[in-house]
């Protein structure tokens, strides 16, 4: 099993190589909170002090002459302010820096993920619950960065200064500081034995109610008219109301268990230092003995409490976010081993499409490997063709246009395109940078029309010619114009302000800007009246010979004026005309 620093070294990939600067960092602003500590009980005795400084002393009449004690103190006490004002600016500047570099590695890591789930393939990404993929990519690096990461450094530094402290409190009395390492060792040793199950546990429950909670708003929004019109929001507001109810107990009982480090390193202290007053009054030390001994031990005690505390709740915070750790490190370890550079296609290759052919083409799905969704697929479609494959549901029409987009990758048979198979990665890329696809529900952000056509472009980078040529194209001008908009209106989210067949229109508009040589239409005009959907296949036909467009639909009248159509029956693809 992988220790907490090797996988938070995988995790962190090259940000690693900053650590030792960080370090470093750490160690000079840790020693100088410990030195301005060192000059506190100084300080406080030279207050007392009834005799010659200098002449008990020699360093200070060295430094400042033969002056006053007053003056002493007065330069110790401007010297004790100053260590601690330049304390506070290198203590921000180091924390900024923590919190900086967290950010980094939240956004690295966030962009590597998002990067990895781009490059699975469509059947991997498929068979993933995107409420645990939203969950890892955001609260699990999120958890990482908060509750392991950034605590982590937090304590190095404090670490460091408990050592420093200890170190000079020995100079006073070793015993006792022996005995505080001790008694502060056994009493984290006892809290954290106490919590870590529990944290792991609660921790655990609070990431999988999430990613439920996350499930659940997004079946809510996604069938808001079945869930209306069944009347069963009860059922999912309660579903909710579990989830956040169980996410919530996991939560009081995880930032709870996080309280108590402080609150058992003060009492441990303070009795501590009672202890030690009992011990040296109940031996007849000299008052002043004790006075010295207890302001070096109080003032020690006084910085230990919040260094103590910091480390047993960043020990507390860590085991909470185990489980967000390990779900982000098993996921980076899959994306280490499936990472694959794409290589770019020499200029001739695919340059111009001119026809695609399967041949002999099987395909099954990894999750029921036995079962043939394509069988023995021959076909063969040229440049400017307008086909139609129909067929019944779950005859695999959908796999097979997956397969001819380059989305699946077929289990028996090859899949070329100007005689060039497609496989390897590169070819695949360079052929989907050729094609289209517009399924039943259209896939629109919610931004303005313009964006919605040129869609992955920033406003500087359309070509405002070419959007109106597709806009135009596409029948989408007369759309605006009967809307009441422009190409710079908002559609809402997932085209609410659009009809059907005006959503068509944009992805259709969007395939035309793109100058995709084929598009694939998936069932694109079945959700549509039979008047709109004739108007849309209008269009369609009109741009026959000069891009390739491939159909699935049940439609008779979208069947009609097709070039060609095929049947598919079982999986096996039959010549219907």
């Amino acid at each position: 099993m992988k220790s907490l620093i090797e996988k938070s070294f995988l995790i962190l990939g090259k940000f690693k190589k900053r650590l030792p600067l960080m370090f470093f960092l750490f160690f000079v602003v840790s020693m100088i909170d410990v030195i301005g500590i060192g000059l506190i009980g100084p300080f406080v005795a030279l207050l007392g002090y009834s005799e010659s400084i200098v002449n008990e002393y020699p360093i200070f009449l060295f430094l400042l002459g033969d002056v006053e004690n007053r003056v002493i103190i007065i330069a110790l006490g401007v010297l004790l302010s100053s260590i601690f004002i330049l304390k506070g600016f290198v203590a921000f500047y180091v924390q900024r820096k923590i919190l900086s570099l967290g950010y980094e590695i939240r956004t690295s890591t966030v962009e590597k993920l998002v990067k990895s789930y781009q490059e699975s393939s469509y059947e991997n990404i498929s068979n993933r619950d995107s409420s645990t993929i939203v969950v890892n990519a955001n609260t699990h690096v999120g958890l990482y960065i908060d509750s392991i990461f950034v605590p982590a450094l937090r304590m190095s530094i404090e670490i460091i200064v408990i050592i420093g402290i200890f170190i000079l409190m020995a100079f006073t009395s070793f015993i006792l500081v022996i005995v505080a390492s001790a008694l502060m060792t056994i009493v984290l040793t006892v809290y954290f034995k106490f919590i870590k199950n529990r944290l792991s546990f609660y921790g655990q429950i609070m990431s999988e109610k999430e990613a439920s909670i996350i499930s659940e708003l997004k079946h809510l929004i996604g069938a808001f008219r079945e869930i209306r019109l069944l009347g069963v929001e009860n059922f999912f507001r309660n579903e909710i109301k579990k989830d956040v109810i169980e996410f919530g107990k996991a939560g009081v009982i995880t930032r709870s268990l996080h309280l108590i480090s402080r609150y058992v390193v003060e009492s441990s202290l303070v009795i501590f230092i009672v202890a030690i007053v009992i011990l040296l009054v109940s031996q007849s030390e000299p008052i002043g003995s004790i006075y010295s001994l207890l302001t070096v031990f109080a003032v020690g005690s006084l910085r230990l409490v919040p260094s103590f505390s910091s480390v047993g709740a960043g020990l507390a915070n860590i085991k909470t976010a185990t489980y967000a750790m390990d779900s982000l490190y098993d996921e980076i370890v899959i994306i280490n081993k499936s990472v694959k550079n794409l290589v770019d296609m020499s200029p001739d290759h695919l340059m111009n499409f001119n026809y695609l052919e399967l041949k002999d083409v099987s395909y099954s799905y990894k999750s029921n490997d036995n079962y043939k969704v394509l069988k023995n697929v021959n076909l063969s479609i040229k440049k400017g063709s307008f086909i139609a494959i129909s067929g019944k549901s779950g005859a695999g029409k959908s796999t097979l246009l997956d397969v001819m987009t380059g989305m699946l990758e077929p289990t028996i048979g090859n899949f070329l395109v100007n005689d060039i198979q497609i496989s390897s990665q590169a070819s695949v890329h360079s052929w989907q940078q050729k094609c289209a696809f517009i399924p039943q529900n259209v896939f629109l952000i919610n931004n303005s029309i313009k964006k919605n056509i040129a869609l992955g472009l920033n406003d500087d980078d359309i070509d405002y010619a070419k959007l109106k040529l597709a806009i135009s194209a596409a029948n989408l001008d007369q759309v605006l114009i009967q809307n009441n908009m422009d190409i710079d209106s908002f559609v809402g989210e997932g085209g609410v302000r659009l009809s059907g067949g005006q959503r068509q229109r944009v992805a259709l508009a969007r395939a035309l800007y793109a100058e995709r040589e084929v598009v694939f239409m998936d069932e694109a005009t079945s959700a549509l009246d039979k008047e709109t959907e004739d108007e849309v296949m209008s269009y369609i036909e009109s741009l026959r010979g000069k891009i390739t467009i491939i159909l699935i639909s049940h439609s008779q009248s979208a069947l009609k004026n097709c070039d060609q159509v095929f049947q598919m029956v079982n999986g096996r693809l039959i010549t219907n005309t």
